[in-house]
């Protein structure tokens, strides 16, 4: 080797290629490294995403295992208001905390359940001699019971009369009535009860075929099951169409699409849809949307574009993630506005902690305190623009510091690492992403409609795809009629018996309208089960407790 090198002193052109060529492979070392590097970190997020914890919390802890100082610190109080607030909330101490989230015996078990006496054990020595004995009280001993359900033909007789005084005329009789769901024989609570093991319990209808044989004995086949359920989604589609106009009749929305897979004949294999989810963040009205694409066409009809003024029905704010197609739907329709959700960028963040620990926490620090304002104010039930005072005077500094901490941090990092797209995807987010502070309505993230979207990613993983693309659009219908039975707070299953016994072939839209979640609650809630405590075997079950 010093040969070589001894040659090379003596030819300097020599020299110069050789430190040329240790320079090109080094160059190129270093990027293999980068690149290694990059690889490995996508490697351990799909690794964390198939079998780690899903959760994306953070315990305080951990910031000063990793930094050696408390950055989140306690949570500092808020100002007083003109809107009624008297600060942030004490911070509770770990006691304290514990004692209120254990719960008595009491608290354990529904109150509000009816008592079925199906035995009084009186003494032997009593029965022998009741004279002997005075009662002075009684204790129970109680067991949580259920009845099993019933299948059954639900059976209306027509009689028919023939005229005894003139026998050439017909026979008169009751004319005969509409089936409860046009094409079907299905009644309006069973169909009910269907719906919701499918779309709320997420049981595919071959499981329900085989525990109607199993329970009842009873073969309804998974097809005749399908042909139910679609039957009913064509007879109550101008509910959704009213759900649809009561979400387009507000200035804030949220959107998110999931993809949903459907057996396509054509192709013999399944094909890619999209449920396109829509919520109203002020009256928390959501709607589904079935479109076999992504781009941003397939929102014009949910939002109602007008071809000829190139307008949509909805005029405000859409908040969303960053997906392109948001941002080319607001390129090509003027008077829309976008907002940002910070729990994508948060997201970003989280999946580059491993690369640079002593860079993200302190900014997924910031973020935290970011939400601990959102908390109070949601625990407060503060309006939006008392929502909008606290976040210019709190939120406002902690995104400026969360933004200069980012842009410092810019330079340092590949774009193509983990850390590196998280900062980039933060600034492209950012001017949407502070529209929070200055539209009190606006939630600080887009979770709402990814809550929303959860029932139907349940479901897929027990149906795994639609049976066609029309399934789809039935799909969709039933989403949104039992998502917002969700938001209300009502039984879907109540709701969707009522709704099916009250539709016929002749409802109206404006009817229609009428039978929206929204419109049918309070009458829901009426007829729903008492909370507990409320019920009549409360006192029963106290007198048990204490003995």
């Amino acid at each position: 080797m010093s040969g070589c090198w001894a040659m090379a002193a003596e030819h300097p052109d020599l020299l110069l290629d050789l430190q040329q060529r240790l320079e090109r492979f080094e160059e190129e070392l270093a990027a293999a490294q980068r690149e290694i590097e990059r690889k490995n970190q996508i490697i351990d997020g799909l690794t964390q995403r198939l079998f780690g914890k899903k959760s994306e919390r953070i315990d305080p802890d951990q910031y000063q295992l990793e930094l050696g100082e408390d950055v989140l610190g306690k949570s500092e109080e808020l100002p007083p208001t003109h809107c009624g607030g008297e600060g942030a909330p004490e911070e509770e101490d770990d006691e304290k905390r514990n004692d209120r989230k254990r719960r008595k015996k009491s608290a354990l078990f529904p109150r509000n359940l009816p008592v079925i006496v199906e035995k009084i054990m009186i003494p032997t020595e009593v029965e022998s001699d009741p004279e002997a004995y005075t009662e002075i009280g009684e204790e129970h001993h109680d067991e949580i019971n259920s009845v099993k359900a019933a299948l059954y033909w639900s059976r209306k007789t027509r009689k028919k009369f023939k005229r005894k005084d003139d026998r050439s005329l017909p026979p008169v009789m009751v004319p005969a009535p509409e089936p409860s769901i046009p094409g079907t024989m299905v009644a309006p609570d069973l169909m009910a009860m269907i719906l919701v093991d499918k779309y709320t319990d997420h049981l595919p209808h071959y499981r329900q075929s085989d525990r109607f044989l199993r329970r009842f004995g009873a073969e309804l086949s998974r097809q005749t099951i399908n042909k139910w359920t679609h039957a009913a989604g064509s007879f109550l589609e101008p509910i959704g169409d009213a759900i649809r106009l009561e979400l387009l009749d507000t200035q804030v929305l949220q959107i998110d699409e999931t993809p949903m897979d459907y057996l396509n004949p054509g192709l013999g294999k399944t094909d890619r849809g999209y449920l396109w989810y829509y919520r109203a963040v002020v009256s928390g009205i959501v709607y589904c949307d079935w479109q076999l694409g992504r781009g941003h066409e397939c929102m014009f009809e949910m939002l109602g574009l007008d071809e000829e003024t190139r307008t949509l029905d909805f005029s405000g704010t859409i908040q969303c993630d960053g997906y392109s197609a948001y941002r080319a739907l607001i390129d090509r329709i003027k008077g829309l506005r976008l907002a940002a959700c910070l729990a994508h960028i948060r997201r970003k963040f989280f999946e580059a902690k491993k690369q640079a620990p002593e860079v993200t926490l302190p900014i997924l620090s910031l973020i935290a305190k970011l939400y601990r304002i959102e908390h109070w104010l949601r625990e407060t039930g503060a309006p939006p623009d008392c929502r909008l005072l606290v976040r210019r005077a709190n939120a406002r500094p902690l995104v400026a510091e969360l933004k200069e901490k980012i842009l410092t941090e810019r330079e340092k990092h590949l774009p193509k690492s983990k850390l590196g797209e998280a900062i980039g995807y933060a600034l492209n987010q950012w001017e949407e992403f502070v529209e929070y502070l200055e539209d009190g309505r606006l939630e600080i993230d887009n979770n709402l409609i990814e809550n929303a979207i959860r029932p139907a990613k349940l479901g897929l993983k027990n149906y795994l795809f639609f049976g066609s693309a029309e399934a789809g659009k039935t799909s969709a219908l039933f989403y949104t009629l039992l998502g917002n039975c969700k938001v209300l707070g009502i039984d879907p299953e109540l709701y969707l018996a009522e709704v099916l016994t009250r539709m016929t072939l002749s409802t109206t839209s404006e009817q229609a309208a009428e039978l929206t979640p929204a419109k049918l609650a309070p009458l829901i809630r009426s007829r729903q089960p008492k909370p507990a405590g409320d019920g009549p075997a409360d006192e029963a079950l106290r007198k048990s407790d204490a003995a």
